[in-house]
């Protein structure tokens, strides 16, 4: 697919990269990994042709079409949602350009001879058009769109409507729809909410390309990746597996390099003493020239760079009540939409809540209810005692003066703390030296980032409200991030799209959904396992296997032949309930889908056929006609392989189900019931 070769590229002065070299083959899966500066978003660009390097090669495969998702997004046509995504895949664009053209010569032709020539170069054309995807461009549009967030109702909308993430989500919805041959991703998961987050996992699983994807998010590249690429020393190395696997090998490598490098150094003190000692005397003038020379040859161990991350912990707090606030029958809304109507919710002293639901649920409704931020419409809002919050948000970003420099924005909080105190502050947020004087319209999102949350200790809380704290902030800053938050003794309430730090600090999850809160106890995993078992209607037993939720006899001699029998019927009939409507319409299709065949072929013999030119039939109306029915063979395919894989979907969890019963064990193998 990729090769480089020898590469080399210096910004500034500073040398990203020194004979740097990389192979990517098809459908590779390729994590990119390094600090902050390193070269990830230059060697993407280069890639794609935006910037050029300063020597060296990279190689294309003949043909192959890239698309590149910056962190930028991409400029607008103002057409509507919809529409601005299919306009992205320009040779289909193209294409329809051209059969439009055929058509309407084909509507005001006379001449028989001419028509059938003219026919023919459109079906030429359609079977391209076909083979492309253009009669289900509208559909995989639609589904991308929506997998990604949108609403049904969004799609006719204006794309000049968008602003921040929903942009980014469009963009990526373009490139995703376009279907290059290699997908080159700059942070996607910035602005994805949890559940577009796993839709775009899935569908990168699934994807026909390759691709090579930069991100912060350590379960996204874990789940994604199948190979990591990691900068280092000016060069990239190649490492197997996905980012926890990367981990450990580098760990080890690091560990084998340490080792080689104290042998080294041991071996170069003993040749140093060995020619202090016997420098002078002419008897051992021999060996002494030989170990100088051993010394001039001996190839240098490089040190791995150590790049700096932050360093922080959250000052432990003064001690609040038991309830840290409690709402009583809140009412919220923005006009004429109702996002709450009479909830009811207390949060005590301790919890570390994560906030989880679809995009536009009201999470950050919720959020900035508690933080303060605006009233409820109605019902009531009660503090406890001596409860004092913090709160942090990706709005907050914006709200930086760009006029300030960091050490302004930073100083304008000060009290009585010192200067010295100040800088180290900032220094903690790796801001230093000549840093501190940067403007703020000047620094990244990262930067941005961690000069709130530099802010946000400058005043000690017992309750943190965080939203989305962790995007911008690479993995190094996110796992600092992780263990402050563990090691605070406070109360928390956060939204996040990284699982990885739910799992590591929530002891309470709570799920939004149509203006309803229910909690879960425990992290995300443990919120997803309980949401099966809702869906199942199961629970898991101390051996791991799974029963019925409310079996009316558990634990009666003689009854767990019955009870496995009984619960195996309730898989299977449960089962059959679910998809009994799915099931009808796969079998729906597949009698449309015969029917569209066998109309189809009716349909090419005749525009095969030179006496219908002959007979002057409206052969406009037959051209039409035909590429209806592609369309339609064209949607009710897709329909089809979309159902499937979701009653694919179905069975594998029912046979987990009766796996988890032990149906299919030997009746007479030890252990069995």
């Amino acid at each position: 697919m990729i090769e480089i070769v020898g590469l080399e590229k210096v910004f500034g002065d500073k040398i990203l990269f020194s004979g740097a070299s990389l192979r990517l083959g098809a459908r590779e899966r390729l994590g990119l990994v390094g600090p902050n500066g390193s070269g990830k978003t230059t060697l993407f660009r280069m890639i794609y042709g935006e910037d050029h390097p300063d020597r060296g090669e990279i190689l294309l495969r003949k043909g192959a079409h890239i698309g590149f998702l910056s962190q930028e997004p991409a400029p607008l046509q103002g057409l509507s949602l919809l529409e601005e995504v299919q306009g992205g895949v320009k040779d289909l664009a193209v294409l329809e350009g051209k059969m439009r053209i055929l058509r309407e010569e084909i509507a005001d032709e006379k001449d028989p001879q001419t028509l059938e020539a003219l026919a023919h170069a459109y079906g030429q054309l359609e079977e391209k058009y076909a083979r492309r995807g253009g009669y289900t461009l509208e559909s995989q549009a639609k589904t991308i769109l929506l997998g990604l967030g949108f609403k049904e109702s969004d799609l006719g909308r204006s794309s000049e409507e968008l602003s921040g993430g929903w942009l980014m989500r469009l963009s990526l919805a373009k490139i995703l729809l376009a279907s290059p041959d290699l997908l080159l991703l700059d942070e996607p998961t910035n602005h994805l909410d949890l559940e577009s987050l796993i839709w775009l996992e899935e569908f990168l699983s699934d994807y026909l390309g390759s691709v090579m994807m930069v991100s912060h998010d350590r379960d996204f590249l874990n789940r994604v990746a199948r190979k990591i690429a990691s900068l280092e020393q000016r060069r990239i190395v190649l490492y197997p597996g996905n980012y926890d696997e990367y981990l450990r090998v580098r760990k080890e490598r690091e560990a084998l390099r340490e080792a080689a490098l104290e042998n080294q150094r041991r071996k170069i003190e003993q040749t140093e003493r060995f020619i202090e000692r016997f420098r002078y005397k002419a008897t051992k003038a021999r060996q002494v020239q030989s170990r100088i020379k051993g010394l001039e040859k001996l190839g240098k161990i490089e040190v791995g760079e150590t790049s700096k991350t932050i360093r922080f912990s959250f000052p432990q707090p003064a001690r609040s009540g038991r309830v840290v606030v409690s709402l009583r029958g809140v009412h919220k809304g923005y006009g004429p939409v109702k996002v709450y109507s009479g909830i009811d919710l207390t949060i005590d002293r301790g919890e570390k809540i994560a906030l989880v639901g679809v995009n536009g649920a009201g999470k950050s409704t919720l959020l900035k209810l508690l933080a303060g931020v605006f009233p409820p419409d109605q019902g009531t809002l009660e503090w406890g005692h001596n409860v004092s919050t913090a709160y942090f948000a990706q709005l907050q970003l914006e709200l930086l003066d760009p006029s300030k420099t960091v050490w302004e924005e930073i100083y304008s909080l000060a009290k009585d703390e010192s200067v010295s105190f100040l800088r180290g502050l900032l220094g903690a947020f790796l801001f230093s030296g000549e840093e501190i004087e940067k403007k703020v319209s000047v620094l990244s999102g990262g930067e941005k980032s961690r000069l709130v949350l530099a802010k946000m200790l400058m005043r000690p809380a017992n309750f943190l409200l965080l939203d989305e704290p962790s995007n911008h902030l690479d993995i190094a800053a996110r796992e600092v991030l992780e263990s402050a938050l563990r090691e605070f003794e406070g109360t928390i309430c956060l939204i996040t799209h990284d699982r990885h730090l739910i799992n590591a600090i929530a002891n309470k999850v709570i799920e939004i959904d149509a203006g309803r809160l229910t909690p879960y106890l425990g992290n995300y995993d443990d919120y997803l396992y309980k949401k099966d078992l809702e869906r199942g209607g199961f629970e898991k037993g101390e051996d791991g296997k799974i029963s019925s939720a409310n079996p009316t006899d558990r634990g009666l001699p003689g009854r767990k032949s019955k009870d496995k029998k009984r619960l195996e019927a309730e898989v299977r009939n449960r089962f059959f309930r679910e998809t009994q409507d799915l099931r009808r319409r796969i079998q729906e299709i597949e009698s449309g889908l015969d029917q569209a065949s066998r109309d189809l072929q009716i349909m090419e013999k005749k525009l095969a056929d030179p006496e219908v030119y002959k007979r002057g039939e409206n052969i406009a109306d037959l051209v039409r006609s035909h590429g209806d029915l592609k369309k339609k063979t064209a949607d009710l395919t897709l329909e089809w392989d979309t159902l499937s894989l979701q009653l694919e979907e179905m069975e594998r969890r029912r046979e987990a189900q009766l796996e988890s019963l032990g149906v299919g064990e030997n009746p007479n193998s030890k252990g069995s019931s």
